[in-house]
């Protein structure tokens, strides 16, 4: 298993897995302790390693290597935490539609074997943009 000198090696080893279907690779950025949680487009909340490790293995296995694209929209880290807001762009290695856009929120800590991933976020964006506010309107209030 590697080690991981910062937040941004363990986030491209995690795409370089996804994008080259590295079970293995996979396996080794996610976090031992503590228990590591996930939860994928459209998806249930997966918790503990065995369970985020067996949908990536479902994801992964017989599926054709995408064209997958990330960029960090927004970073904030501590000695022993980093939190990254990602936007994924994935679609068919072979398509030429336009890629699926995924906003994903990935975590990682520093370990006793280097900084590893301890949680991934992933979901579908609106489907529409929502209009700019002008700054004389104010706010609707919110239910909830």
């Amino acid at each position: 298993m590697s080690q991981f000198q910062t937040p941004e090696e363990v986030e491209a080893a995690f795409y370089a897995a996804f994008e080259t279907l590295d079970i293995a690779l996979m396996g080794g950025v996610w976090a031992k302790e503590p228990s590591p949680v996930c939860v994928h487009p459209g998806g249930d909340l997966l918790l503990g390693r065995s369970e985020v490790l067996r949908s990536w293995r479902e994801v992964l296995t017989g599926a054709e290597p995408p064209d997958l694209h990330y960029r960090v929209i927004q970073r904030s880290a501590t000695r022993e935490l980093a939190v990254h807001l990602v936007e994924e762009l994935i679609r068919p290695s072979r398509s030429r539609e336009e890629p699926n856009r995924i906003l994903a929120t990935n975590v990682y800590r520093q370990t006793a074997e280097g900084w590893r991933m301890t949680a991934h976020h992933a979901s579908l964006p609106l489907m529409r943009k929502r209009p700019d506010r002008t700054v004389t309107e104010a706010p609707k209030p919110r239910m909830h």
